[in-house]
């Protein structure tokens, strides 16, 4: 962990010469996080504010109704803040972090492509922190992201961040825009909820439909990254690139309007999705893992291309170069032709990496 705004090592130098690689656009922007992770995904972060995991016990103290039935808003109300009181609750503070790998304009409205979302607790002295009942009951949970809050030097690899800050992101000569860590929501984790009593998001569970299965799934993932406390300030990945190689790649590509779907899961069958969310959505199960063939780093859909980046550290031992040699024959034979860029290929130059994955689509 640092203080310091950091930035990702051994950044290509020939990224810099990218269009709002070294600042942010003049102009405003969103995030597209349903265009870049899917309805569902987006759905699930999107719930995630005001006081969390939301419980039945909570929601039945609300004496606001439609159709009949409790609603409940960001601001807890009097009922539910005494009923914290009693139990003896501490919140702690989780930001939901996105990172951009770039900028693309859509119908006159600008967007931010997210590469990178996790969840990262509030801290002090090196601690996640916690506040009491009567802090939250102070705080309008409402205006939370009022200032567009982010972290200036967050390295969603490691456990780097700069300074939390409001207002205008200010970039140096030395940061990019990859490393400014938006906050897109936040929330307060109750310390004693009750997990029998945990609501599902409304949104998310009617694309489940009645898969029993799919839910419990999905439940077990809400509660093992979203609501397990946190122990010490290490992010929690929820989605995107694992490694700097596949950013500098995803740059490069981008800048070949080459877009691609990020961190795809291909299985036996020939199906794929980009996360268990998109799995849960389709009605498969985690369980479905067990007969994945690999997760690509990146995936053309139209064209059936897996791309693999591999690192010097995990693809040069004579086991693992077996193992790649036997996940693109797997893949061969469900009709997906897949190509592995090198980590120090990368680093040297990501746009000829680029241009050979192009040059590979094309064929």
């Amino acid at each position: 962990m640092s203080n310091i705004a950091s930035d990702i090592e051994n950044r290509p130098k020939e990224l810099w010469s990218l269009p709002n690689y070294g600042c942010l656009p003049e102009r405003g922007f969103q995030i597209d996080l349903k265009g870049t992770i899917g309805e569902f995904l987006a759905h699930d972060i999107f719930d995630l504010d005001g006081t969390q995991p939301i419980e039945s016990k909570v929601m039945g103290l609300s004496k606001k109704l439609f159709n009949g039935l409790p609603v409940i808003g960001v601001n807890p109300s009097e009922e539910a803040i005494e009923f914290y009181k009693a139990r003896g609750d501490q919140f702690q503070m989780v930001n939901v972090v996105v990172c951009c790998y770039g900028f693309e304009e859509r119908d006159g409205q600008l967007y931010g492509l997210p590469y990178h979302i996790s969840l990262r607790a509030a801290q002090k002295g090196g601690k996640p922190s916690s506040v009491g009942v009567e802090w939250i009951k102070n705080m309008d949970l409402e205006k939370v992201l009022d200032g567009s809050p982010h972290y200036m030097g967050f390295n969603p690899f490691t456990n780097a961040f700069g300074l939390y800050a409001t207002g205008p992101v200010l970039l140096n000569k030395d940061l990019c825009s990859d490393v400014v860590g938006f906050v897109y929501n936040m929330y307060f984790l109750a310390s004693d909820y009750e997990k029998k009593d945990v609501n599902d998001p409304g949104m998310c569970t009617s694309l489940l439909g009645d898969n029993k299965s799919a839910l419990g799934d999905y439940r077990k993932f809400r509660f093992s990254r979203y609501f397990k406390p946190f122990t010490d300030i290490k992010p929690v990945k929820i989605w995107g690139c694992d490694s700097p190689i596949e950013l500098f790649l995803l740059q490069a590509m981008n800048s070949l309007s080459l877009q691609p779907k990020i961190q795809m899961n291909i299985f036996s069958d020939g199906t794929t999705f980009p996360s268990l969310q998109s799995m849960w959505e389709n009605g498969k199960r985690t369980k479905a893992l067990s007969k994945m063939i690999s997760e690509a780093d990146f995936y053309f859909e139209e064209q059936r291309v897996a791309i693999f980046c591999d690192s010097v550290a995990h693809h040069s031992s004579d086991e693992a170069i077996a193992k790649d040699n036997a996940i693109d024959q797997k893949l061969e034979k469900i009709g997906i032709r897949s190509i592995r860029i090198s980590g120090p290929d990368i680093v040297a130059s990501p746009l000829e990496c680029a241009t050979r994955i192009r040059d590979f689509i094309e064929k």
